[in-house]
């Protein structure tokens, strides 16, 4: 939670606000000083010797490599579900064109934000990626008209071929391939923006409207790591391995 936090956070700062964090619980700030999100708000970073926290950093909207790298740095990890080569590109540029997205559709001006973390007991990893700009539902009413509201923009925007791109801009939210990884894993992803909630746990979809207002977009990935399957895209089989 400490990306879509900050995305509030540097929202008020830049509207000529101070922001000073105080009076955390010991147990929250031990965990806030690992993924390094207490940083920048006058904390000393803390080591994470479980090595459970995917740190929380800020990306500028030109960044794509260097959150690409993030990706490569941070997804390589053991708890992972092993995947082909092959399919560890497509899922990494899955992400990466959320992260896209964000940059290119957003009109944010503090960079988009990406923290994750490992629960052992739970047997999950979580990563979200947000920022603090204007939303799906800005975008979507741009381009389909009227009044459009949260939950109806994040539909329209996941329906295939819906896009609000101009030019060579990135479109859709790539969620396609991570949806159907989601499918067969168990996992879990969300979408929050604006008064809209949408969730997909692998066997249904749910859109709420929400009683408050989460500016921007955020999007939650959640991995199922006690799955021992190996994944493999399928045009990397085959017809002889395919039973």
């Amino acid at each position: 939670m400490t990306a879509p936090l900050n995305a509030a956070l540097k929202r008020i700062e830049n509207e000529s606000n101070t922001v000073k964090i105080t009076g955390l619980r010991d147990d929250v700030e031990r965990i806030l000083r690992k993924n390094h999100f207490l940083g920048e708000y006058g904390y000393d970073d803390l080591h994470d010797t479980n090595q459970t926290t995917l740190p929380h950093e800020c990306f500028g909207l030109s960044q794509s490599k260097e959150f690409s790298g993030y990706l490569d740095r941070h997804l390589a990890r053991k708890e992972i579900p092993k995947m082909s080569d092959g399919l560890v590109r497509r899922f990494r540029q899955s992400i990466l064109e959320m992260f896209q997205n964000c940059a290119t559709h957003s009109s944010t001006k503090s960079g988009v934000f990406v923290c994750g973390q490992f629960y052992p007991h739970n047997n999950r990893l979580k990563l979200t990626i947000s920022d603090g700009g204007i939303g799906i539902r800005t975008n979507v009413r741009r381009v389909a008209g009227g009044k459009i509201s949260s939950v109806d923009a994040i539909k329209w925007a996941l329906q295939e071929g819906n896009t609000t791109k101009t030019g060579n801009e990135p479109g859709g939210f790539g969620l396609k391939l991570l949806q159907e990884f989601v499918e067969l894993n168990q996992g879990k992803v969300q979408i929050v923006s604006r008064y809209g909630y949408y969730e997909f746990d692998g066997k249904r979809q749910k859109f709420e409207k929400m009683d408050g207002d989460l500016r921007g977009t955020t999007v939650n990935l959640e991995i199922n790591t006690n799955d021992k399957r190996s994944y493999a895209l399928k045009s990397e089989l085959a017809s002889k391995d395919i039973f």
